[in-house]
């Protein structure tokens, strides 16, 4: 190797000069710098990769798919039968003819000329006969009351409840704030769910003038195993109601809830 040879070469050359250079420590210490370069890569690489696993899984369990909500519709029943406005007013109960009297003062002490004949003491006898009064009263124990002249008694008649107003009731918040309470609130009962039972529960109740909630009846038991129970405990619980109107005046209003029970993976 001349004088340039040596100067433009390098270590390794001038090392394993007149050396096999295919393979073994020359061809290590030729790719050190590539092999370096590559270790730091793959070691940055998995240190990465270890902080960003958690991240990544907690993206992946965001995606899944939300649990599917109780489905409640609305449907409508016939009206309830009409009232018969003919029936007969209650009976009056019989009153008894008013009991014979006898006035009775207590004793006193008086001149004779003072002494007045209606102030005179009854006999004990007359006394025991009669009631005490504060005057005498002869009653014909055979006279009859002409029941003409008593005024029947005042029953106030029942506001019967309307199938459709021209402003309906309506629950705190709307609609969909009832959905929200309904599957907030309910809970599947424990038969129905061992048995797999699903359906649909309709009831009917009253929404009266002041917004409260009465009369509750079921319609339809279209499941079984204690959902029928559960919705109507469930509407018990209910808040008042926004009353229905009609010409401007709140009336008693009956209103259908269907509550559909479907099994879904949170149940």
């Amino acid at each position: 190797m001349n004088a340039e040879e040596i100067l433009n070469s390098s270590l390794d050359d001038l090392v394993f000069e007149n050396r096999n250079k295919n393979y073994g420590a020359y061809d290590l210490r030729k790719r050190y710098g590539s092999v370096i370069l590559l270790s730091l890569l793959i070691g940055a690489g998995f240190y990465v990769l270890s902080f960003s696993t958690p991240y990544i899984i907690s993206k992946f369990a965001s995606m899944e798919k939300p649990a599917e909500k109780k489905k409640i519709a609305y449907t409508e029943l016939s009206e309830p039968p009409p009232i018969d406005k003919n029936t007969p007013p209650p009976k009056l109960p019989d009153i008894p003819p008013p009991p014979k009297t006898i006035k009775f003062t207590p004793p006193e002490i008086k001149p004779d000329e003072e002494v007045k004949q209606e102030d005179v003491i009854p006999p004990v006898e007359q006394v025991q006969k009669t009631d005490p009064s504060t005057e005498t009263n002869d009653v014909d124990p055979n006279a009859t009351v002409d029941f003409n002249d008593v005024a029947p008694p005042v029953i106030e008649k029942k506001k019967e409840p309307f199938m459709y107003v021209e402003q309906m009731p309506t629950f705190p918040g709307g609609e969909k704030a009832m959905y929200d309470f309904l599957a907030k609130n309910i809970r599947y009962p424990p038969a129905a769910r061992e048995a797999n039972l699903e359906g649909k529960v309709t009831l009917m109740f009253v929404v009266n003038e002041d917004g409260e909630i009465s009369d509750i009846t079921l319609k339809r038991d279209g499941v079984g195993g204690g959902c029928a129970e559960e919705a109507i405990r469930v509407v018990k619980t209910m808040p008042k109601w926004t009353p229905g109107k009609q010409n401007g005046t709140a009336v008693p209003v009956y209103f259908i809830l269907p509550v559909t029970f479907k099994m879904s993976g949170g149940d």
